[in-house]
């Protein structure tokens, strides 16, 4: 256990979360490699606070489920034979082997089944049985699976370790009318869930380089630069819990490439506009008037994060714009790892220090925010708002 002067040293990495917008600037480098730091932030941040998993109609089948580690949890998302989805232990109650192989797949009849001694569960997380006992009575529900609280927002399925979390919906609530105009209801349609990524970034990094649209103009200057340049870049409003920014979508008319991505962005069928989700700690999304994508950053240790991604559609797409799409997608997340990936290596400098944050980097700042109000116990700063719904 961390003495209180390794937390008190930890903490003080967070001194400058707390600036406000017109004085704030980049974390201390050590606090995207500092083990101290990063066990308090899987403790009062990941074990305590919602983390987004996955679509929830990606998991539409009885039986479907995606395995999963939360902070070093091992959790199942089931959906049952009653058609509730579940969050799950993936741990055997009898001498705590993982059960089911990380990924997706469909339970065999509904049964959970531990690959060590054959101790078998419902999809429920009942205990069905044991072979061999010889006589020995186990107790079906001191012996279920533990259970873990699940909220769907936005068809984007959440899991919170913590029984003391306020509800997400409750944290949320402000978003929903701000979002009205994309009909986010008739996102039905799943992407497959994709095998997720480890970065070799701290987490950190890899949230606020998804959620600010400053370096759009550089790091994908020939992707995502053409059709949502820096330049239409915009904050709408937010604060620690979460907060809106959005950009321009503009028709490139240079080439084939800016043609496509206009079309994929929502170019082609009159969206001008998208808007950018950002709920920390581990989601953001943005949607257009023809999808709803996001990636979900994961801590795995203090310098690599699991990054995965995931969308929903108005309706499933033809394989050729599934494909063009999928490429598209692939080609400016490769730019967003490899940025990440460098920025890491960065913060390795001991005589160095980060500056200040510009304007189109307020969200960074509400990001820092979230970091001194989790980690810290400071009261975020009131909802600003830049651009009324």
């Amino acid at each position: 256990m961390a003495s209180r002067h390794d937390t008190e040293a930890a903490l003080d990495l967070l001194a400058a979360a707390a600036a406000p917008a017109e004085e704030a600037q980049a974390l201390p480098f050590a606090a995207y490699r500092d083990e101290g730091l990063f066990a308090l932030e899987l403790d009062r941040v990941f074990r305590s606070d919602w983390a987004a998993v996955c679509a929830e109609a990606a998991l539409a089948e009885p039986g479907d489920y995606l395995a999963i580690d939360i902070a070093g949890e091992p959790l199942a998302l089931v959906r049952g034979a009653d058609g509730q989805l579940r969050a799950l232990s993936n741990v055997c109650r009898h001498r705590g082997t993982l059960m089911l192989e990380p990924g997706v797949d469909c339970l065999d009849g509904g049964t959970i089944t531990c690959p060590y001694h054959a101790w078998s569960y419902s999809d429920s997380g009942t205990f069905r049985g044991a072979p061999y006992t010889h006589g020995v009575t186990i107790d079906r529900e001191e012996h279920r699976l533990p259970a873990f609280r699940v909220e769907v927002w936005m068809g984007v399925v959440f899991v919170c370790l913590s029984p003391d979390a306020p509800p997400l919906a409750e944290r949320l609530a402000g978003i929903a009318p701000r979002l009205a105009e994309f009909d986010m209801g008739s996102f039905a349609a799943p992407g497959p869930l994709t095998a997720p990524e480890v970065w070799e970034a701290n987490w950190k990094l890899v949230v606020e380089n998804g959620m600010e649209s400053y370096h759009l103009f550089k790091v994908h200057e020939k992707t995502l630069e053409k059709v949502t340049p820096t330049r239409g870049a915009y904050y709408i409003a937010g604060s620690a819990p979460w907060t809106l920014t959005g950009g321009e979508i503009v028709q490139d008319d240079g080439g084939v490439v800016g043609k496509l991505l206009g079309s994929l962005f929502g170019g082609g069928t009159g969206g001008d506009h998208y808007v950018l989700v950002s709920i920390p700690p581990s989601f953001v999304g943005v949607v257009t008037q023809d999808s709803w994508d996001w990636i979900i950053a994961h801590p795995v240790s203090p310098t690599s994060t699991r990054v995965s991604q995931g969308t929903l559609m108005r309706s499933a797409p033809d394989q050729v714009t599934q494909a063009i799409s999928d490429g598209y997608a692939t080609a400016f997340l490769e730019e967003d790892r490899a940025i990440c990936e460098r920025a890491q290596a960065g913060m390795a400098a001991r005589l160095s220090r980060g500056g200040r944050l510009v304007p189109l980097e307020r969200v960074v700042v509400d990001f820092h925010h979230y970091l001194a109000w989790r980690l810290a116990g400071q009261d975020p700063p009131a909802r600003y708002v830049e651009r009324e719904a």
